[in-house]
């Protein structure tokens, strides 16, 4: 297998969770330092126009979102697992909890926390992706935001006193998801207070802090185009799931986008059409011939 090459940025909640999946597997990667907001010179054409982080990429085949990441780097390093006892259902069902009911609490937390210090481009970036957002907004959604934050951190604390982690003994890409939504909120002094106020929860954070991220050495994003360029993708097996319900066929041309950023459209040919992925086959004169996944939990296809 070529070498793993990890896109992300220091600051990055979500990259902060693949990081975590990393170290417990303890995997050598290249890492990327991309952009924290748009344009990204070096990733656009990779993903043809994917704005979120993290983004993998093994020689020509690049897979986005976290959710499919991880899954990637479990079925590319399978000891020790991120689904312990073959629970996956849990484990992705937190993890799932986590990036998508308690993240979006914490946005509101820690950008009105940080608004005197957040650079005028990363929030810019972050409207064209939500144009509802504006710091009145941020801020009339405090209190419920701390309510979920207090809830979430109360079942954390009851379920870590009996447990050493999120589903048992084990870790799990559940961890990996709730640690980075707290990591994250740490932004604000309230939000801190009330995860450190719970002693076994403030223990469990300091043992995934001390986890550390896995075995990275640096790469350029020149590099990582390169790469690409000097591959073919080879992780899909040009078929469709039988069951599948869609009724797209092999080699039609398709849109995918997300459902939570449904104006951000990636366009090109289907090639495969697994259970928990889609995979597109694009061009780009700068990379070549690149194989885009994604995750078909969160995302639609339609033909175009």
């Amino acid at each position: 297998m070529s070498e793993i090459i990890f896109h992300q940025y220091a600051m990055s909640p979500f990259s902060e969770k693949i990081r975590k999946i990393l170290a417990h597997k303890d995997i050598a990667y290249r890492e990327v330092e991309q952009p924290a907001w748009m344009p990204k010179p070096h990733l656009t054409p990779l993903t043809g126009g994917y704005r979120r982080i993290p983004v993998l990429q093994i020689g020509a085949d690049i897979y986005c979102d976290s959710a499919l990441i991880a899954r990637k780097l479990d079925a590319a390093a399978p000891q020790p697992s991120i689904y312990p006892q073959g629970n996956a259902v849990a484990a992705e069902a937190t993890a799932l909890w986590a990036d998508k009911l308690l993240f979006p609490a914490t946005v509101p937390l820690v950008f009105t926390a940080l608004a005197d210090v957040i650079p005028p481009e990363l929030f810019e970036d972050r409207r064209a992706m939500f144009p509802q957002l504006s710091l009145d907004a941020l801020r009339a959604a405090l209190p419920a935001a701390r309510g979920v934050l207090h809830s979430a951190c109360a079942m954390l604390e009851q379920t870590l006193t009996r447990h050493a982690h999120v589903l048992g003994a084990e870790f799990s890409v559940a961890d990996a998801a709730v640690y980075h939504t707290l990591w994250f909120a740490r932004g604000d002094s309230t939000a801190r207070e009330t995860i450190y106020s719970k002693p076994k929860l403030a223990q469990w954070m300091h043992d995934l802090e001390a986890m550390g991220c896995g075995r990275p050495q640096p790469m350029s994003g020149e590099e990582a185009m390169q790469v690409a360029r000097s591959s073919e993708p080879t992780d899909f097996d040009q078929s469709v799931d039988p069951g599948d319900p869609t009724g797209l066929a092999l080699g039609t041309a398709v849109a995918v986008a997300s459902d939570d950023l449904p104006q951000s459209v990636f366009t090109g040919r289907l090639v495969a059409l697994r259970p928990h992925e889609m995979v597109i086959e694009r061009r780009d004169e700068q990379v070549g011939r690149v194989a885009v996944h994604f995750p078909r939990a969160g995302y639609f296809v339609r033909t175009i």
